[in-house]
């Protein structure tokens, strides 16, 4: 397996451990009947839990794009040097960007969320290479 595909099974890794720590801290707030219940009725989580859930959601948006910059790069050939170093940039970067955003100073958080940007466009750069 190349290692830009080991970074996609980090990223995979990393969402899963994001889901499992916000159902805890959503536990936490909201108590078993709602988690367990039909959810019928939005609930809020508030504070640091709030924001690791949040946390968690960015990751979903940006794995879309981030497996088709691999996709790509992997449907053109042999990934280089180029897209492995993107691939680990993208991945360091979303796992900083987890504390980043639960307990960061103003300013880290969006350093973080740029830096799993530039990982993207890294890899996608060994297309033109």
């Amino acid at each position: 397996m190349t290692s830009v595909l080991w970074a996609v099974f980090a990223t995979l890794v990393l969402a899963m451990v994001q889901v499992g720590v916000q159902s805890v801290v959503t536990l936490r707030q909201a108590g078993g009947a709602w988690v367990a219940g039909p959810r019928d009725r939005p609930f809020h989580v508030t504070g640091v839990s709030g924001r690791l859930v949040r946390a968690h959601r960015n990751l979903l948006e940006i794995i879309p794009q981030f497996f088709a910059a691999v996709f790509l790069v992997h449907l053109a050939g042999e990934p280089s040097r180029i897209s492995d170093y993107g691939a680990w940039i993208f991945v360091v970067s979303r796992v900083l960007y987890v504390p980043a955003y639960a307990w960061g100073p103003i300013g880290l958080r969006p350093l973080c969320w740029q830096g799993g940007q530039t990982g993207i466009l890294v890899v996608l750069a060994d297309l033109f290479a």
